[in-house]
């Protein structure tokens, strides 16, 4: 079975922007950005130095056409990640940190394409920009995309701005209820209102689902369900994607808290492969 690597790459090589059609930018720009940063920080507090990915196929086989390395640089202001996929490339990601440990800039080479992120935050260390432009080489294709985010009095985000090559600009409205938490997202364009995406947490403000509004089923259906383990993290991930059948992601953690095992399932819980890490320390 082939497809754990391709899930594997889409799951680990989107720290950059997403530019697909559906919303859940709050999702992508504010909570997947915060959880990047926590992980970095808890890498570097664990002196992390390199993070070696062995992807199993579902009989327990390695993919031995596949290869995943992380290395960070002496002083962790860097972090290059390398994904190669005998049939699909290879990937190249390198975060910067700055000395208060922001990641100030992404850069993402793969299949011919190089883009660079840029991340803005203020005084208050929140995220305000994100500004990304992707040079298609062969073609001599450019496109540029910017996130810009305020927020309210109460610093909870209340909007965003994406503007796509200086000239398409579409504004995200977000809601929030009375403990803080965003739990609606909607955007316009021109006037016109989009749709919905729709955000839901447990008793402690842990963000459970993101839905939207399935037009087929004539429901709302989840894009991402989230479950949690003891000391508050991520123990399964169950994403669907409006109608498509649902992918599966159960994590194990060390004591250190840093990430052992990552396995997959596709639908009725068919095993899909695995992946363990592996981990060298700076002494």
């Amino acid at each position: 079975m082939k497809r754990i690597p391709y899930l594997l790459l889409l799951n680990f090589v989107v720290i950059a922007l997403s530019q697909t059609a559906a919303a859940q930018f709050y999702y992508q720009d504010i909570i997947t950005h915060q959880k990047n940063l926590q992980q970095y920080q808890l890498q570097k507090n664990n002196r992390v130095q390199a993070i070696t990915i062995s992807s199993f196929e579902n009989n327990g086989e390695v993919s031995a056409d596949f290869r995943f390395n992380q290395q960070y640089n002496a002083s962790w202001s860097q972090l290059k990640t390398v994904a190669e996929l005998s049939n699909s490339g290879r990937n190249v990601v390198v975060n910067y940190y700055n000395s208060q440990g922001l990641l100030y800039r992404t850069t993402d080479s793969s299949n011919g394409t190089y883009s660079v992120y840029e991340y803005i935050y203020d005084s208050l260390t929140r995220l305000i920009q994100i500004q990304n432009n992707t040079l298609a080489i062969a073609g001599k294709n450019k496109s540029a995309e910017t996130h810009t985010w305020f927020y309210d009095q109460q610093g909870i985000p209340a909007k965003m701005e994406r503007i796509r090559d200086k000239s398409d600009t579409m504004i995200f409205i977000l809601t929030k209820d009375s403990a803080g938490n965003i739990i609606e997202e909607q955007g316009f364009h021109k006037g016109v209102a989009g749709e919905k995406t729709f955000y839901y947490y447990d008793s402690v403000s842990r963000l459970t689902d993101i839905a939207r509004y399935n037009n087929r089923a004539g429901k709302l259906l989840p894009d991402y369900m989230f479950d949690y383990d003891q000391s508050g993290r991520i123990s399964q991930m169950v994403s669907t994607q409006q109608g498509s059948n649902a992918t599966t992601w159960e994590y194990q953690y060390n004591e250190q808290g840093l990430k052992t095992t990552e396995t997959c399932y596709l639908a009725q819980k068919k095993l899909a492969g695995r992946m363990a890490y592996q981990y060298t320390f700076k002494k």
